[in-house]
């Protein structure tokens, strides 16, 4: 036979540690989120030893790899100009980008001279019909957004 004091003492004790321990448990605030990235094993491996090399854990340079970013991101594009420079003694050009801040960036120093042709025949052909699609007449029209006229076509 079960003790009916024994039952209403075990109902009130599940009832307070519920109460008391799991309903009024103070509720962790996080400060701190944790970030994940997906890496091959290769790139992971290559991650390990440059951590090991500046003598720092896998978490702090992955830490200010993100700080940099978000501190001073690198816009996705960048005003400048392409250079193409033919070297008559290897027949190949080099192709360099400089900014409009002045940095000069080097692309590539041994471009086929077939590749360059083909490139720009096929760049001038996209340009043609991108121009068609604006209806580009002018040499020095440039795009409007259509919202702004739509009442005058």
């Amino acid at each position: 036979m079960v003790n009916p004091g024994l039952t209403k003492i075990r109902m009130f004790i599940k009832c307070y540690v519920h109460n008391n321990y799991m309903v009024n448990k103070p509720t962790r605030v996080q400060e701190n989120k944790v970030v994940m990235a997906k890496l091959t094993r290769r790139d992971f491996i290559k991650l390990q030893k440059h951590c090991s090399i500046k003598k720092e854990t896998v978490n702090a340079v992955v830490k200010k790899a993100v700080m940099a970013e978000i501190e001073s991101p690198i816009p996705h594009m960048l005003a400048g100009r392409n250079i193409f420079i033919y070297n008559k003694y290897k027949d190949n050009y080099s192709w360099k980008v400089i900014l409009d801040n002045g940095l000069r960036i080097d692309i590539e120093d041994d471009l086929p001279a077939e590749y360059v042709t083909q490139l720009f025949d096929s760049l001038k052909q996209a340009v043609d019909e991108r121009n068609t699609y604006i209806k580009k007449q002018n040499k020095d029209g440039v795009p409007i957004p259509s919202k702004l006229v739509r009442k005058e076509l």
